[in-house]
């Protein structure tokens, strides 16, 4: 059982914390908040991507690789890639990057990443359960364009999931939910409403 008493800290939800994997600093370890009661969201997201793994999931472009699960003191812990940018630090939110450093991210760039992020998830089909600027980081590294992840919030949180293994069924809630993420992107100034514009036309020819 794997012990996460001295493990560092790297973020925290209402239902669950996520630690540093003490034996691999390039991942991560999603544990519940409160072990007496369990996650659900732990449950549902390892249901999700031990699904995506028998279905042959190999390209973890925008999403954090998944490595299975392991038994920790504070409950059930799913194992996924940690996103470090090329420094080695954790990668920030995009909340958090738009606000403290907007000029390390051009309007040109986000658009970019956003459009990227959409057609990987579609492709894939890919349902995000909460798609938001939390959830999604920007992995700055060298020499590189900067790369959008979307590192929480990915499962089809319905109590019958049909959308999970119908492909139509899953792109359209993709999408629906994914224009949500930009309308919200938008109200909060991340967006430019001609970059709102731009992205509804390339994405949904809107």
């Amino acid at each position: 059982m794997l012990e996460l008493e001295n493990a560092r800290v790297i973020g925290m939800g209402n239902d669950r914390r996520v630690y540093q994997d003490p034996q691999n600093p390039r991942r991560c370890i999603k544990v519940p908040r409160y072990p007496d009661k369990g996650s659900r969201q732990n449950q549902r997201e390892q249901r999700y991507f031990e699904g995506l793994v028998r279905r042959g999931m190999r390209d973890w472009t925008h999403v954090p690789a998944y490595h299975g699960s392991v038994a920790t003191h504070e409950g059930l812990g799913l194992v996924f890639d940690l996103i470090l940018d090329g420094d080695g630090t954790t990668s920030r939110r995009l909340r958090e990057v738009c606000k403290d450093s907007p000029a390390s991210l051009s309007d040109s760039e986000l658009i970019e990443e956003l459009a990227s992020l959409y057609h990987y998830l579609d492709k894939r089909w890919l349902i995000p359960s909460d798609l938001n600027d939390r959830n999604v980081v920007v992995q700055f590294i060298s020499d590189q364009p900067p790369r959008l992840w979307l590192i929480d919030g990915i499962s089809n949180p319905d109590f019958l999931p049909l959308a999970t293994g119908v492909a139509w069924l899953a792109r359209r809630k993709i999408a629906r939910r994914y224009r949500h993420f930009l309308k919200k992107l938008l109200k909060g100034g991340q967006l430019t409403p001609a970059d709102y514009q731009q992205l509804e036309a390339r994405l949904w020819g809107a």
